[in-house]
């Protein structure tokens, strides 16, 4: 065989090999857009067992009871826990209550700070104590107690994998508020980041979000900080260019997060939420007070001024959150407020 012969079967092998590279990719990707889905199931309660009309209850053979008929129609609405874990241990280090509105196109989200006292007989009275103790289960409850209601899913992600996603949608620009230096050899934790408007990549923005010792109120301004990194990450995240990124998005998410969101599922929303605008986001922190209990420190929930915000802003039923749903600790720092 002639060796310009050898070059031409050599170049069909390679542009056949090419196609049916390309089909597999096409057909990988359609069969993922298929499978796009809302999620179903898990039906958001109150503490004291009520449901919405209209949703679906289950009995204790887990067969779907309808309810009666609303008497509007019912908003789509979905609420999410969402955490990150320590690097250390498997503390909740950041934890975020998400609601997310798809009739409205609208996203709140309540920063709960990891400090929370919840009204327990356990020793370990943290929030950012639940999830170690009792897996997802105990911290759904926990986080439950402030808000009056269980979530319909969750989301436990870690430092490495939000790396990786800022990675992917390509970093994120933002105004650094302060210069931030830190060292923690037990954590491998080395911060050093100036102040000022600079491109983040997954490392340093991860890092942006864990930096709190420079505060003067320590996690509460770090909250602060993260509420504006959020809103950032996010209009990175829905621009023109990572929009054909999705699929590719949806898979890196799903690897690195624990959840009972499928894949199926987290293309649905992310193809809901590609198209609200940017200003649909709104940041809430849990109100509250810093003291310290028994040489701990601790933030103490307002009750009555976290009711209002739940039921005004968070509340995905349509009959209110009521005292007797959650339950707070009362010291004379936050008795009657």
């Amino acid at each position: 065989m002639s060796q310009r012969n050898k070059k031409k079967i050599g170049k069909k092998i390679a542009l056949y090999t090419g196609l049916f590279f390309l089909l597999g990719i096409l057909l990988a990707t359609g069969a993922l857009l298929l499978s796009m889905r809302p999620p179903e199931g898990n039906v958001t309660l109150n503490r004291s067992g009520r449901v919405d009309n209209g949703l679906e209850t289950f009995n204790e053979n887990k067969a779907a009871v309808p309810q009666s008929p609303p008497s509007e129609k019912q908003k789509q609405i979905y609420t999410f826990l969402v955490a990150g874990k320590d690097k250390v241990s498997d503390n909740t280090d950041t934890i975020m209550l998400v609601k997310l509105d798809i009739t409205d196109k609208k996203i709140n989200i309540l920063h709960i700070p990891r400090d929370t006292m919840l009204d327990t007989n356990r020793k370990a009275k943290k929030v950012n104590a639940s999830y170690m103790l009792g897996g997802i289960e105990q911290f759904e409850q926990d986080v439950a107690t402030l808000t009056g209601f269980y979530v319909n899913r969750y989301v436990i992600f870690d430092i490495k994998g939000v790396e990786k996603i800022i990675d992917a949608i390509g970093g994120v620009y933002f105004d650094v508020p302060r210069n931030m230096h830190y060292e923690d050899p037990t954590q491998n934790l080395s911060i050093h980041i100036s102040k000022g408007y600079q491109h983040l990549n997954g490392e340093n923005a991860v890092k942006l979000a864990r930096y709190r010792s420079g505060y003067r109120d320590g996690d509460i301004g770090r909250i602060g900080v993260q509420q504006e990194l959020l809103k950032a990450l996010a209009a990175q995240a829905l621009k023109p260019e990572n929009f054909l990124k999705l699929p590719e998005l949806v898979q890196l998410i799903s690897e690195n997060i624990e959840t009972d969101i499928d894949l199926g599922n987290m293309l649905w929303l992310a193809n809901q939420v590609k198209d609200f605008p940017l200003d649909s986001i709104e940041t809430f922190l849990l109100p509250g007070v810093a003291s310290m209990v028994d040489g701990l420190s601790y933030w103490l929930p307002y009750k009555n001024e976290l009711l209002d915000l739940i039921n005004n802003e968070f509340n995905p039923l349509s009959e209110p959150i009521t005292e007797n749903d959650i339950s707070i600790p009362i010291y004379p720092e936050n008795k009657g407020k």
